[in-house]
């Protein structure tokens, strides 16, 4: 063989070796995580139903005298997913018809006197238990139509003000002793009824002496047209902590979130199974896990 030809093989013999060394360096075990995340917001959905399917929801009260009173109950349901915490009353009127004339009349001051004559007996909204739902007073004193529409809330029990600093009502109550049952929570399955009252005063003044008309009587023929206007509220957002091992929100019940405390379901030391200490800023800490 000629030297040239030899020259020749041993580059080659050269290069194949450099292919075959290079082939081994791309060879290598590997391994891929992925970290499944999901993000759904959730439902807040008041529902209003009868408290008995016979019963009557609106306030009917054509063709009243003093004296009347008309009763009506309904519950306050959470059909969404998310814990309610208040379910808040305002009340508003419009449409008022003099019965003198039969129009429509813009006088608030005649439309509030009229309202006047109307007395409002929330009788109760439901107070909460594990055991039973008594019924609890929403008022202190005599409270008018005339009252709730002008958001006067002088004798409105404090328990039951709006926390949102409005003039309203909140028939959800958040005072109990039970945090699973404060609001309207989605789990453990929980609906609030509320017991209403009507009255038209019968008032017995008389315009004159005896045996004139009752004063009662320029209120005849009147009509107007009133609301009852809910808005329900969710909690304060609260933080999952790092430990926290479903990395879940507890939207569901969340009766002792009160935009200051984060709630009750306070998660587990890994290594005990006993709740783990909460420090200041929600950071929780397992003994057996410090740096």
């Amino acid at each position: 063989m000629s030297i040239k030809k030899k020259i020749g093989m041993g580059v080659a013999s050269a290069a194949l070796g450099l292919s075959l060394v290079g082939g081994g360096t791309w060879a290598a075990f590997n391994d891929t995580a992925t970290i499944n995340n999901h993000f759904a917001a959730g439902t807040l959905d008041l529902e209003v139903g009868k408290n008995h399917p016979s019963h009557k929801l609106n306030f009917d009260l054509a063709n009243m005298k003093p004296g009347d009173s008309v009763q009506r109950i309904f519950k306050l349901n959470n059909a969404g997913s998310i814990a309610i915490k208040e379910v808040l009353l305002n009340v508003t009127a419009d449409n008022f018809i003099d019965g003198n004339d039969g129009a429509l009349n813009g006088d608030n001051a005649a439309m509030m006197e009229y309202l006047s004559q109307f007395v409002i007996d929330f009788a109760s909204v439901d107070g909460e238990s594990t055991r039973w739902e008594p019924r609890n007073n929403v008022f202190s004193g005599e409270v008018t139509l005339a009252d709730l529409v002008n958001g006067d809330m002088s004798k409105v029990l404090s328990d039951y003000h709006a926390t949102d600093g409005t003039p309203r009502i909140n028939l959800a109550s958040l005072v109990t002793a039970d945090d699973d049952y404060r609001g309207i929570p989605v789990t453990p399955v929980d609906s609030d009824a509320v017991f209403i009252e009507i009255t038209f005063k019968n008032d017995l003044d008389r315009v004159g002496g005896d045996y004139s008309e009752f004063v009662q009587n320029k209120f005849q023929g009147d009509s107007v047209n009133f609301y009852f206007n809910l808005e329900a509220t969710q909690w304060a957002g609260v933080e999952v902590d790092t430990n926290d091992p479903n990395g879940s929100v507890n939207n569901g019940i969340q009766g002792s979130a009160d935009d200051t405390t984060t709630p009750t379901t306070q998660p587990q030391n890994p290594s005990t199974g006993t709740p783990a200490p909460v420090h200041e800023g929600n950071e929780v800490e397992d003994d057996n896990n410090k740096d």
